[in-house]
Formats: C-alpha cells, sequence, structure tokens
C-alpha cells in the first residue's frame, strides 16, 4: 500500500506549472508594465548560450533578479513580469493590475494535483485580487509549513500566449486547427517562485529574500527558471543556504555548479561564490541576500553523456510543497513538460512520471513546447 501511494504521488510531481512557473483587456498592457532594466549588461538576459549550461543559468537569474526598488514591490525585475494567473482568466482576458500592485499568491498546482489523487477536498478558488496574503496556499506540506506560489512571464513569453489567443482552450484548439506550432521565441523566460509563510516578521531567516504581504512575512525559498534559448528549454532551479528554511536543499539529489559554487557539488553542506559569479552579481547591484542562493543544477537535454536519464528538482517546490522531498530521486523537468500536449478536442495526454528520453505523441496530439501552464486555460 506504501509503494502504491509513493508512485501515485510520484505520478504527479511532474505537474509543474510548469518547472514549468492573475479580468478585463486595459490599454497599458502588461509589457508596458514591465520597468526598464538597469543600464549594465549583467542585468541584461542573455541571447545565447553561455560556455557552460551553469553560467547561461546564473546569467539568466541575475538579470532577472536584478533591482527594481530596495524598498517596496517590486524588488526584483521578474516581480514585473505577469503573473500566470492574470493570463488565464475565467473569462479569457488578460487582468491588468495597477503599477505596484501584487498578484495574489495560490497554491501550487502541482500539490493540488496530489490532493486530488488523495481525494483530499480542495479549498474553493478564490478571485485573483492583490495585496492579500495566504489565499489559496498549501498548508498540507510535508513539513507542514504553509507554502504559497506564484509563477510569472517575461513580456516576450506573455507575448506569445495573448498574440496566438493561446489563454483559453477554444483559442488553443483553433491555433492546432489552423496548422500552427506551439513555438516561443527565443528571449521567453519563465519564473516560478514558491515562499515559505514565516510565524512573524519579527526574526526573518538569514541569507533569505523576505517579503511582507498584508501583515505576513514570507521567505523565498524555492525558484525555478526556464528559458528558451535553445529548442529543449534551459531548465534551472536555486534554493537559499539556510537549513532553517530548506533542509533538503541538495539531500536527495545532490547540486552540481561547477561555474558558480565551490566547491562544486554539494549534499548539502554550505558552498562559497565562484569570482566569477561575484563579480556578476557585484555588477548587477544585487542585495546580500541574493548572493547566498545556490544552483541546484541545470538540465539542457533529456538525457547525459552517457546516455543516462537527467534529473533535476526543488526540496522546496517538487519537494515540501508536493508532500515528499525523496520523489524527487526520479524528477526530470524537461521530460515531464514535454508531455504537455492537446488534441483538436481540447483534450491532453494524462501527466505521466518518466525521466529519459520523451514519450512518442499519439496521433492527433500535438505538443505544447513544454510549457504546463496552457493546462490553467477554461
Amino acid at each position: 500500500m506504501k509503494k502504491s501511494l509513493f508512485w501515485s504521488a510520484a505520478l504527479v510531481v511532474c505537474f509543474v506549472a510548469y518547472c514549468l512557473m492573475s479580468g478585463q483587456h486595459a490599454s497599458r498592457s502588461f509589457v508596458s508594465e514591465a520597468k526598464a532594466m538597469p543600464p549594465n549588461d549583467a542585468c541584461i538576459a542573455p541571447t545565447q548560450m553561455a560556455a557552460t549550461p551553469e553560467e547561461t543559468a546564473w546569467r539568466l537569474f541575475v538579470s532577472a533578479t536584478c533591482p527594481a526598488n530596495s524598498d517596496k514591490y517590486p524588488y526584483v525585475v521578474w516581480e514585473n513580469w505577469i503573473e500566470q494567473g492574470q493570463l488565464y482568466t475565467s473569462s479569457g482576458n488578460v487582468m491588468s493590475l495597477a503599477m505596484g500592485q501584487r498578484p495574489r499568491f495560490h497554491e501550487s498546482p502541482l500539490s493540488v494535483e496530489i490532493k486530488k489523487r488523495f481525494k483530499v477536498k480542495p479549498k474553493a478558488r478564490a478571485q485573483l485580487l492583490p495585496q492579500v496574503a495566504n489565499q489559496d496556499c498549501n498548508s498540507q506540506t510535508w513539513s507542514g509549513r504553509t507554502i504559497c506560489e506564484e509563477a510569472r512571464l517575461n513580456p516576450e513569453a506573455a507575448q506569445f500566449v495573448t498574440n496566438n489567443n493561446l489563454t483559453t482552450l477554444k483559442g488553443q484548439e483553433q491555433f492546432i486547427a489552423a496548422g500552427k506550432t506551439f513555438n516561443f521565441s527565443r528571449p521567453s523566460i519563465e519564473v516560478k517562485a514558491d515562499w515559505i509563510q514565516l510565524p512573524s516578521c519579527s526574526n526573518p531567516p538569514q541569507g533569505v529574500h523576505v517579503e511582507t504581504v498584508g501583515n505576513t512575512c514570507y521567505a523565498l525559498g524555492g525558484i525555478h527558471l526556464i528559458s528558451k534559448l535553445i529548442d529543449e528549454w534551459v531548465w534551472a532551479t536555486f534554493e537559499p543556504q539556510n537549513t532553517a528554511t530548506n533542509p533538503q536543499r541538495c539531500v536527495v539529489l545532490g547540486c552540481k555548479d561547477s561555474w558558480g559554487s565551490n566547491p562544486a557539488t554539494t549534499s548539502g553542506a554550505t558552498t562559497q561564490l565562484t569570482p566569477a559569479l561575484s563579480g556578476l552579481m557585484s555588477t548587477a547591484g544585487l542585495a546580500d541576500e541574493w548572493k547566498n542562493y545556490r544552483l541546484n543544477g541545470v538540465q539542457v537535454s533529456f538525457v547525459d553523456g552517457h546516455g543516462q536519464p537527467t534529473r533535476l528538482g526543488n526540496s522546496i517546490i517538487e519537494g515540501d510543497n508536493a508532500g515528499n522531498p525523496t520523489i524527487m530521486k526520479s524528477s526530470s523537468c524537461i521530460t515531464c513538460h514535454d508531455l504537455s500536449t492537446i488534441n483538436a478536442q481540447g483534450k491532453h495526454l494524462p501527466i505521466d512520471f518518466i525521466i529519459g528520453p520523451p514519450k512518442a505523441v499519439p496521433a492527433g496530439y500535438f505538443r505544447r513546447d513544454f510549457v504546463w501552464s496552457f493546462l490553467l486555460a477554461r
């Protein structure tokens, strides 16, 4: 019975809305809401792969995390990007927020799917209003902590969705009926952030980015970042080095970063920044807490140079929030996301938990360029 429950949970670890990650059209779009990046190269997203996948991941992370404001939301660049809940609304119209308004946190779609498997009654979905803490978050986590989630698309990624009318299921059906292909542009980036609710704001964890929403403080415990610099996307995940917020960091899969971490591998022990990464962060003007975040790992292919399946997971996003960190032993962001499909009737293939090479897609089904958040369309 335990084995059955384990694999039932494992089958849905891949449901990442992505790694892969908030109603009416307004004249001011999500593109105009994004602030200009600071004028230095470190704050400009790379347009091509760097010498290594790890360096690429860090250059993406640093450019997205460059400061926007020092003392108020939005604090960093990616917080200017649109949240996926604004794209996929019940009306199908993009929800526009005023400058400085924060989209509502929500529960991880992964944890929602797990609860369905175990017949846990979900909470009623609330309206996506800004500046309200702990709305639809997950309090039934592995650690018992409340964890909230948000997933942001940069303007280029959001434009692909809206320009092709993919915010609704009908729009996606019409898209494939017209013979079009899901193919995001190279500059497209998505960020998924998991926030841990703190018991109070009086003693925030050291080396962790903390924000106050309403009267509640949240620690940023896990970050997924994906980029369309290559056809199969770049998949990277980050966590802070803090044993209070992230006790399972690097424990299950280990962490490997030959470009930014010294030593390059760890099973949870603290590492130091390399001079290259430290210099990049300083040039970008990142706040000190960001210098305590580390890259768990990065995926750029289904298998490694020896033909072995690659694996990637985050102890907060796929672990604590999903209900069991040990499930990450079979976690592969790239393989799971490859299963995002749709047919002419708006149906998708059942979510499966696999690692290694991609599955063959049955006749009549079309891949949606690795993006699971399309499932939110109604």
